[in-house]
């Protein structure tokens, strides 16, 4: 194991490799046991070995999580708001370590990170404000009907048992906050399956859960599809961001039992610029949802409708703009100035791969600056301009820092028909300056969530989630609570 990934977090010094926290800790496989290499995508260079989890470890997991949900469900809201909140103290409390870890593992610029860590434990606050609030519903009728004198009709939200948080690779912690905390606050165990690249904090989230939370209540299982697969089997719900072909695959695993599922799949999300935009606005927003977290993100901004009349000087304000974004190259730097412009590198090898496929220098309107000694797995910013709405820049998920300008629109209405023109569904962006235009807007478009002259801001109060081939249900927001309790109805005749 690296040094500095020792000095991050003391308690792993000593072991040679890192498995699943379960029982209480983090298991090592004892001697003789080998993982998988981990690498730090700035340099491609080791950071430690992972062991992945065996099918009968998850058994015996999901086992345990069901005794610790009985203790966690059966007792009072009170005692999981302050559990929950002491967790999120416990996040605060560890946030530079945390964040520099997961700067160790994603490549992403350290602010960036910082400010993902303040969004896990506001998520932790934020549902354990729900854990001691009444959910259900009493009506007291009085009459004759059915021979009753009267009816008292309750109903009950009941918590689910386990569920399986699956997330992914480009907001590790971040996404597993917004799964745990409704989960936990509804009365649930958890079963987590951080992405096979970046387990680290997940790991570490479970040492510090452990601390707060009855055993085995919070369980991190490292691993691939194999694990995944093996946690779906077992669990009461599954809870899944990732690919459109990942959710897919989990449907059709769950449809065996009915299993309720949330998926939070892939994205292509348009953003339509009217003419009478804020333009350096515009710009400045799009170019941060395209180019942030070097465009590993399932709602960037990747497709661009601009009015005709001012089309032209859009794009001369996203060239300036773009050549302003720097390859992320040190560690160190905490700045989390919105006015850094830092992009960082893709989570391994494979996606730098598969991302290089959309870019050609030459083909390309601009592109950012490139690193210029490419160690880790940097791919460049790119945009392309006047870009045929069928071309697979403009429909297919790229998971990378690549924007395309689309051909220019001259009605409203030619816009919203555009932008609804690909099989996803879960973000879109509107700038202009005529609120009901705006509003129009996005009214008709057929997304999960759309910012008006604004982008990427997620508060926790708010439901996120997507339709069409992004997926189904919703992370964030009362509607999460919905999305790990059962609705029973209890009617008495009186």
């Amino acid at each position: 194991m690296t040094l500095s990934l020792s000095r991050l977090w003391p308690s792993w010094q000593k072991k040679a490799l890192l498995g699943a926290f379960s029982g209480g800790t983090l298991r090592d496989g004892g001697r003789g046991a080998t993982g998988r290499s981990l690498v730090n995508p700035m340099t491609a260079q080791e950071v430690v070995q992972v062991l992945d989890t065996t099918t009968g470890d998850v058994d015996a997991a999901v086992d345990a999580a069901s005794v610790a949900q009985g203790v966690w469900g059966s007792v009072s809201g009170i005692v999981r708001r302050d559990a929950l909140l002491k967790l999120s103290d416990a996040i605060m409390a560890h946030r530079d370590a945390l964040a520099a870890m997961e700067t160790l593992q994603t490549g992403k610029p350290l602010g960036d990170a910082v400010l993902e860590m303040d969004e896990v434990s506001h998520a932790l606050r934020h549902f354990a404000g729900y854990a001691d609030k009444p959910l259900a519903v009493s009506l007291a009728e009085h009459g004759t009907e059915g021979g009753n004198v009267g009816m008292h009709m309750t109903t009950h939200r009941e918590p689910l048992g386990v569920c399986g948080l699956i997330t992914s690779y480009n907001y590790p912690l971040m996404l597993t906050g917004w799964k745990l905390a409704p989960a936990l606050a509804a009365g649930n165990a958890v079963i987590i399956k951080p992405a096979p690249q970046t387990p680290l904090t997940s790991l570490a989230l479970a040492e510090l859960a452990a601390k707060v939370l009855p055993k085995d209540l919070v369980q991190v299982l490292p691993g691939g599809v194999d694990t995944g697969k093996a946690i779906v089997a077992r669990v009461d719900k599954t809870s899944f961001t990732g690919s459109t072909p990942g959710g897919q695959a989990i449907m059709r695993q769950a449809a065996d039992t009915l299993q309720p599922l949330t998926l939070e799949c892939g994205g292509k999300n348009s953003v339509i610029v009217a003419k009478d935009a804020d333009l350096p606005r515009a710009v400045e927003f799009i170019a941060q949802g395209a180019f942030s977290n070097a465009g590993q993100n399932c709602c960037a901004a990747s497709r661009v409708l601009v009015h005709a009349d001012v089309h032209d000087q859009f794009v001369n304000l996203l060239e300036n703009e773009t050549r302003k974004w720097k390859p992320y190259m040190d560690a160190s730097n905490a700045s989390a100035d919105s006015a850094q412009r830092f992009y960082g590198p893709l989570i391994d090898k494979q996606q730098l791969t598969r991302v290089q496929r959309y870019i050609d220098p030459t083909r390309a309107a601009f592109q950012a600056p490139a690193v210029e000694e490419n160690t880790g797995f940097y791919a460049t910013p790119t945009v392309y301009t006047q870009v045929d709405d069928h071309d697979a820049l403009a429909q297919e998920e790229i998971f990378g820092p690549v924007l395309s300008v689309l051909r220019p629109f001259t009605s409203t209405e030619e816009a919203i028909v555009r932008a609804n023109g690909t099989p996803f569904g879960l973000a879109a962006g509107v700038f202009a300056g005529n609120y009901s235009t705006a509003h129009h807007i996005a009214s008709k478009l057929q997304t999960g969530i759309v910012w008006i002259n604004t982008y990427n801001y997620l508060p926790a109060s708010f439901p996120f989630g997507g339709r069409k081939l992004s997926g189904f249900g919703k992370d964030l927001g009362a509607n999460a609570l919905a999305e790990f309790t059962f609705t029973k109805s209890i009617l008495h005749g009186l």
